[in-house]
């Protein structure tokens, strides 16, 4: 119970309280069956849409219910200004309809208490043994209500301090703090414009539209006009509600005089023929989520197609990261947008970076594109890079944008230590010109690349696809990891007892961060040899991992009926562990059908003596030469070769600083991947001096890491992380990286 309350404003909310109460109040709401009624089974089926079947529980609608009933006390004492209605909480039927008739008189056909899911929960509070639900929502409610927080924005709070992090990101919701919203309405708004926010939330936008129409000197009849043009869209039912409630507060002077434009509504799926083209504003911060988060395989195929029909569907290898916010830009720009109107959404940066957004990176169909960048103290509110994406409608619009503005904001330097709910002013500190530092066409689509500033183009080696682009290939996929990847004794001259091995544990994730077997056995023609980007420094990969594969080590064939007894029930065991708790939109069947997905494991590739390989994110390109037996997992990205000097050659290619400082320009958020394959490396020549050299220096640089991370090792067993290697090793390696640098550079130069 604890993940749903979090409120760390000691001085105010006593939370272990708070825990306590919740939990006791889900324990009778279970023994008073609450699943079996029907209101509850709305709501569940509801809002399992929005947060899948995982966080839909009792616990997710106690919070929900408060958040409902918190909402009568709110109308009442802010709206009706009467603090009477609900003296010590007492939710009688009675009294909840006496709120709604006051209301309705006043504010008719508004339609604010439309919801019915909580209706089981007005009888079952009557009961003395569950008084402690008006407990909670005085406790809670009271505190939120004295605090100094502008009331509009208590929701807001509430939804974030009451509910995990991890449930609303599930479906994407950031909230946007209000300085950034009013900066965004303040530059975008006009008095009068039809405006709409496709995915409103609680109001935040919306809140900030109305304000600015109240703060200006207008007749009150053009300023109803102009909130009647305000418009909110959004799936859940209790943002709409909430929304309404935020709307009522701010326009309770007004009376009746206005309309309430919020509606339940998905903006990427459902059609109102009423609303097309209707917009001159489009203003918002959709969800932040991406395709792999979806657990709907009918949901996934909805939005794959949706993709398909915007134009911005990515390549195959990208579309688990496909975000929906870039769904949300274009449906809603040309679907509710009249031409030549404004959209202004907050948005991954990940849009103008990442791989999976480089058909979104065309912009068909927008002019005026602008791009909002933010320093540290701002993005760390979200946690996530961010931008604002700024653009207008335009039909006849045929080529794709190829420069960008973008405005780089700051803070004063008293707001360094910024908090959500803080009044702050950005200031501008410098405007900049992005451009694609590539664009390709593929199968009739084109492909931007990542937007850089013009300025660091200058810096960034003449681009053409290298002779080793199709040559490189990812790792395979071994995954779960703590199923497969283990540490061993010696059994008997054939077997050997198994355990996982804890290093994979460190960066696990539920439900794949379990230990499931413990002194299992098996044969140990079964352990295979393993590298990882993890053990990868310059020149060298200075440690392996044993894994469990149930496969023929002479060729990775894998045949079930003919494997060793041994092998056979472990691999059963897995298995059943990996059916059992694989996502649902994981459409492979078995333990090995996942491993070798893209058969990226099974193939004479992974059965190469000699092999390069980099690692496929990072912010330095990192390379070695493999021989022997071993397996290359995802994180690198592996060139087998039968001949070492041509091993050594790319190696010290793919170690130049040269590279990296290419790759820093070039890459997307983390990801390396082909990058580093869009620069021109020349196919090996034995003859060439250049490349000969190269393969030389290469071959010593492997060996001087090797040298200096072994006495490193043997002096620091058990206090050295690979960031003290890369440092040390950095200093050992410089006369051999100059050297790398100088040749590569003529090399470029000549390509």
């Amino acid at each position: 119970m604890g993940q749903f309350l979090n409120l760390n404003n000691k001085k105010d909310l006593d939370f272990h309280f708070i825990n306590e109460k919740l939990i006791n109040f889900g324990n009778i709401l279970k023994k008073n069956e609450i699943y079996n009624e029907n209101e509850f089974k709305n709501w569940f089926n509801d809002f399992k849409k929005i947060y899948g079947n995982k966080h839909v529980t009792i616990q997710l609608y106690i919070v929900f219910a408060l958040l409902y009933f918190i909402g009568y006390s709110f109308i009442s004492k802010f709206i009706l200004l009467d603090n009477n209605l609900f003296s010590n909480h007492r939710y009688t039927l009675k009294r909840l309809i006496k709120v709604e008739r006051k209301l309705e008189s006043i504010y008719k056909n508004l339609k604010i208490f439309d919801l019915k899911y909580f209706k089981p929960l007005i009888s079952l509070v009557e009961k003395e043994e569950i008084s402690i639900f008006y407990e909670l929502i005085e406790l809670v409610s009271n505190s939120v209500f004295k605090s100094k927080i502008e009331p509009e924005y208590f929701f807001d709070y509430l939804i974030q301090k009451l509910i995990s992090p991890n449930i609303r990101h599930k479906s994407g919701e950031y909230y946007t703090p209000s300085f950034l919203v009013k900066k965004m309405v303040n530059d975008s708004y006009s008095f009068g414009d039809y405006t709409l926010d496709p995915c409103c939330g609680s109001g935040n936008f919306l809140i900030e539209v109305i304000n600015y129409i109240l703060s200006q000197n207008r007749s009150k009849k053009e300023k109803i006009e102009a909130i009647n043009k305000v418009y909110g869209f959004d799936i859940n039912p209790i943002s709409i509600y909430i929304s309404k409630i935020n709307f009522l507060y701010l326009l309770k002077n007004l009376e009746n005089a206005f309309l309430l434009n919020l509606y339940v509504f998905d903006s990427l799926f459902q059609k109102r023929e009423n609303f097309n083209d209707k917009f001159d504003l489009i203003i918002g911060n959709p969800p932040w989520y991406t395709y792999r988060d979806i657990e709907s395989l009918d949901y996934q195929e909805k939005v794959k197609n949706l993709a398909e029909e915007l134009e911005i569907k990515p390549l195959p290898k990208n579309i688990l990261n496909l975000e929906i916010s870039t769904l949300f830009f274009v449906r809603v720009m040309k679907t509710f947008l009249k031409n030549d109107a404004k959209i202004f959404f907050v948005i991954t940066k990940g849009v103008i970076t990442g791989s999976h957004a480089s058909r979104f990176r065309n912009f068909r169909g927008v002019s005026n594109l602008r791009i909002w960048m933010f320093d540290n103290h701002i993005k760390k509110i979200f946690n996530i890079d961010f931008i604002c994406l700024f653009g207008q409608k335009s039909e006849g619009l045929k080529k794709s944008n190829e420069e960008f503005k973008s405005y780089y904001f700051t803070l004063r330097k008293e707001k360094s230590n910024l908090d959500y709910f803080d009044s702050a002013n950005l200031e501008l500190e410098n405007v900049d010109i992005l451009i694609p530092y590539s664009i390709e066409k593929k199968g009739g689509k084109t492909y931007v690349k990542k937007l850089i500033s013009k300025e660091s183009i200058k810096n960034l080696t003449p681009l053409k696809e290298s002779y080793y682009k199709k040559l490189f290939h990812k790792g395979a996929d071994l995954n779960p990891r703590n199923l497969i990847f283990v540490r061993f004794n010696k059994f008997d001259d054939s077997l050997v007892r198994i355990n996982p091995d804890n290093r994979i544990f460190k960066r696990a994730k539920s439900p794949w961060n379990k230990i499931e077997f413990k002194n299992e056995i098996i044969e140990k023609k079964f352990l295979f040899k393993v590298i990882k980007s993890t053990e990868l420094v310059k020149f060298l990969i200075y440690d392996h991992y044993n894994v469990f594969l149930p496969l023929l080590k002479s060729d990775l064939s894998f045949n079930y009926e003919k494997l060793a007894n041994y092998a056979k029930k472990f691999y059963d065991k897995i298995n059943t562990l990996y059916l059992k708790y694989k996502k649902t939109t994981t459409k492979h069947n078995s333990l090995m059908e996942n491993m070798n997905r893209w058969s990226k494991l099974i193939n004479q590739r992974q059965l190469s003596k000699i092999k390069v390989v980099y690692n496929n994110s990072g912010s330095i390109l990192n390379s070695s030469v493999i021989q022997g037996n071993f397996l290359i997992t995802g994180d690198l990205s592996f060139y087998d070769s039968d001949n070492l000097c041509e091993a050594y050659y790319l190696s010290a290619i793919l170690n130049s600083n040269v590279m990296t400082n290419n790759i820093k320009i070039m890459k997307s958020s983390r990801h390396i991947f082909k990058i580093p394959l869009d620069i021109p490396i020349k196919k090996f020549n034995e003859k060439s001096q250049n490349h000969s050299k190269l393969a030389e220096l290469g071959k010593n640089g492997q060996e001087t890491a090797k040298s200096t991370v072994s006495a490193l090792l043997e002096k620091n067993k058990n206090n050295l992380s690979k960031f003290k290697i890369q440092n040390i090793l950095r200093k050992k390696l410089t006369r051999i990286l100059t050297q790398i640098d100088e040749i590569l550079r003529k090399e470029l130069r000549s390509s």
